[in-house]
């Protein structure tokens, strides 16, 4: 005798499972469009247009190898240049340098970097601010407001510009509290931290912009009388290495008073 499933007993069952599986295939579906059609995409490779890159940004670190491991994540195929990389040899140096001086070999290593680089993402300047934006009852401080100011630029080996002077800001609140400083520090300094990695988005998605790609062609094809008109920089400072302890500034002094009304 031929046993009967549940299902066989009960066609409507079977009948609004089916059309329910139906309905979920049609709702992803559905969202599937919906996310296209706003200009969702996957994130994926974007190759840059140059073969190599020199960011000034320290390679040691936190924000400058987020920086290297982002760029190397959407275009393998361009070289990250490193002055660490660079070996310097006796036959580098003019007679009248010193060899021996470490700021010798160090000029030598990033000249060299400069040289096997066809284009400079550079640093120009970063700044970090407290401003206290409320207080309690008592008149004291209630809420901050972090901020992160960083300014960059693209160029090419011969400093014309690829992409001027780019500001990004970005801001966060910290709820504070004078009983536990040293944990409002810590607090300030993952926030800080936050605001690095949405900077490294920031940049990439900039970078990678369809006009960047028509903006390097241009130079690139310049010549002659065309190529004198192309706007060019004097190359930025080298950001120094700063410890991530003083990286920040001290939520202990007061801040930045409230701006008037």
């Amino acid at each position: 005798m031929n046993r009967l499933t549940a299902f066989d007993k009960n066609p409507a069952g079977a009948a609004r499972l089916a059309c329910a599986r139906l309905l979920r295939w049609m709702l992803m579906g559905l969202a599937a469009v919906m996310l296209t059609a706003c200009g969702f995409r996957m994130q994926g490779e974007k190759p840059l247009p140059f073969d190599s890159l020199y960011i000034t940004v320290p390679q040691n670190s936190q924000f400058g190898s987020d920086l290297r491991r982002a760029i190397r994540a959407v275009s393998p195929n361009t070289r990250i240049v490193e002055t660490s990389d660079m070996a310097v040899r006796a036959t580098d140096f003019d007679p009248d340098e010193d060899a021996d001086s470490p700021g010798a070999v160090a000029s030598k290593r990033l000249a060299k970097t400069m040289r096997m680089a066809q284009a400079k993402l550079e640093q120009v300047s970063e700044l970090r601010t407290t401003r206290q934006v409320s207080l309690n009852s008592q008149g004291k401080i209630e809420e901050l407001e972090l901020s992160l100011r960083y300014v960059f630029r693209l160029v090419n080996a011969k400093d014309q510009i690829i992409i001027p002077e780019t500001t990004l800001l970005s801001v966060r609140t910290l709820p504070f509290d004078d009983r536990v400083v040293q944990a409002k520090e810590g607090e300030a300094a993952s926030l800080f931290r936050d605001m690095q990695k949405s900077l490294v988005a920031r940049i990439l998605r900039r970078i990678t912009a369809p006009d960047v790609r028509q903006r390097w062609e241009l130079v690139q094809s310049a010549r002659g009388e065309d190529e004198e008109e192309i706007a060019t920089v004097r190359p930025a400072p080298l950001p120094g290495i700063i410890p991530g302890i003083l990286q920040n500034p001290s939520l202990t002094p007061a801040p930045i008073p409230l701006s008037p009304e």
